[in-house]
């Protein structure tokens, strides 16, 4: 029968290696943060004015009393495009809230 011997080496953590792979570790993140940050920035710009349901670049900007609201002007889709907060800012006006109703009525008729 044999033995086995088992041996565990611990490595010593040199204090000056460790400091500088820390901030290495910190550069990549803070890198790849900002390059992330500037991809998303730039897909922002590029697609501003793209229609989120058919894809074209054929969003107008209506004015509605104070808010405005994103309509896609392509005859085949006139998606409806609210921002953060636009909708319950639209259900507050009580007039526009009539039409809407009207509007959605009318459809079924």
């Amino acid at each position: 029968m044999s033995e086995h011997l088992k041996v565990q080496v611990k490595a010593q953590v040199n204090k000056e290696d460790a400091f500088f792979a820390q901030q290495e570790k910190d550069s990549i993140k803070a890198l790849r943060e900002k390059a992330e940050h500037d991809s998303n920035k730039k897909y922002r710009e590029e697609h501003q004015y793209h229609c989120f349901r058919c894809g074209t670049e054929s969003l107008m900007e209506i004015q509605k009393g104070k808010i405005a609201v994103d309509i896609c002007v392509n005859e085949k889709c006139g998606a409806l495009h609210l921002d953060a907060g636009e909708l319950d800012a639209l259900l507050e006006d009580r007039d526009f809230i009539k039409t809407a109703r009207k509007s959605i009525f009318d459809i079924f008729k």
